[in-house]
């Protein structure tokens, strides 16, 4: 009897330590009515509470942010990625907003990833990578030596002394629109073969 007398209380304290522990882990909130009202209307009109899980929530570029670019020259099929300062003209914008201006800054590039600190882009020229030699006659009638040296432009880097006269009608017509050789050797050789 003794014994079932010191279980009971003992239940009852052991009950209510369990109980304590767990309304100190899991704390309540007791607000009023108004306040509970006030909390629940700020929940429900956040902006993120209309958009899926996992979207980018930066509305805007930071002045800070970078522009991330990827050449693609369809000529060779080679690419290159440069990460830049974004330029001033794109920075404050919403994406729909850096869309409408892109072409205005970069024409031909389309926007591939955004968010508030880096915005990619995708550009294709119709020029080769700086990997290539081109062969292409110049306006003084003679075939010229081209190579892409800041990565967005040709410019000739030798004229030969090869008359673009002297070639038949088929090659002067490919060299118009240039001849794309791998490395130098070729163009070298290639070169000795028409001067022969």
């Amino acid at each position: 009897m003794f014994d079932q007398a010191v279980r009971s209380p003992l239940r009852f304290f052991l009950a209510a330590a369990v109980l304590a522990a767990m309304l100190c882990l899991f704390p309540a909130r007791v607000d009023a009515p108004e306040q509970a009202q006030v909390i629940a209307a700020e929940q429900t009109a956040s902006p993120a509470a209309d958009r899926p899980v996992g979207a980018d929530l930066s509305e805007r570029t930071s002045a800070d942010g970078f522009l991330h670019r990827t050449l693609y020259y369809a000529p060779c099929g080679h690419s290159v990625q440069r990460r830049e300062k974004l330029p001033a003209q794109l920075t404050g914008l919403s994406r729909a907003a850096l869309e409408s201006a892109l072409p205005g800054v970069m024409p031909g590039a389309a926007v591939t990833g955004f968010s508030a600190d880096e915005v990619d882009v995708a550009l294709s020229t119709d020029i080769p990578c700086p990997l290539h030699w081109v062969l292409r006659g110049g306006e003084d009638g003679m075939l010229h030596i081209l190579q892409n040296r800041d990565g967005e432009s040709l410019e000739t880097v030798r004229k030969t002394d090869v008359d673009m006269q002297r070639l038949g009608g088929e090659e002067r017509a490919a060299f118009l629109e240039g001849k794309i050789f791998d490395d130098v050797q070729a163009l070298e050789g290639y070169l000795e073969s028409l001067s022969s």
